[in-house]
């Protein structure tokens, strides 16, 4: 088992409701280039601590799309609530609505 951290990842949903190449070039296919990474480090045994500044949703109901696409990962995660995460109103409503995923 390994230990992993990320954090802002600023997922944006599908369609991206914020793409993230409006930061340059190099953040082209953002999600999929994590996704990428992702799968090529972690292990379903593996924990990775999600460092807050997950998504860019103003609401719970928008970020689902991007908790439910990192709960597909491999891995366990920890989460925790960054100054970006403005849908992060309570943990008992970010677990319930994820399943205890996270």
């Amino acid at each position: 088992m390994k230990i992993y951290a990320i954090g802002d990842l600023h997922l944006s949903g599908k369609p991206p409701s914020k793409p993230m190449e409006i930061f340059g070039e190099h953040w082209a296919d953002h999600a999929a280039k994590v996704a990428a990474n992702w799968h090529q480090l972690i292990r379903s045994d593996d924990t990775v601590i999600i460092c807050g500044d997950t998504s860019w949703a103003m609401d719970l109901q928008d970020a689902l799309t991007d908790l439910n696409w990192i709960a597909a990962l491999p891995g366990r995660k920890i989460i925790l609530r960054g100054n970006h995460d403005y849908w992060w109103s309570s943990l008992k409503k970010m677990q319930t609505a994820t399943e205890n995923n996270f």
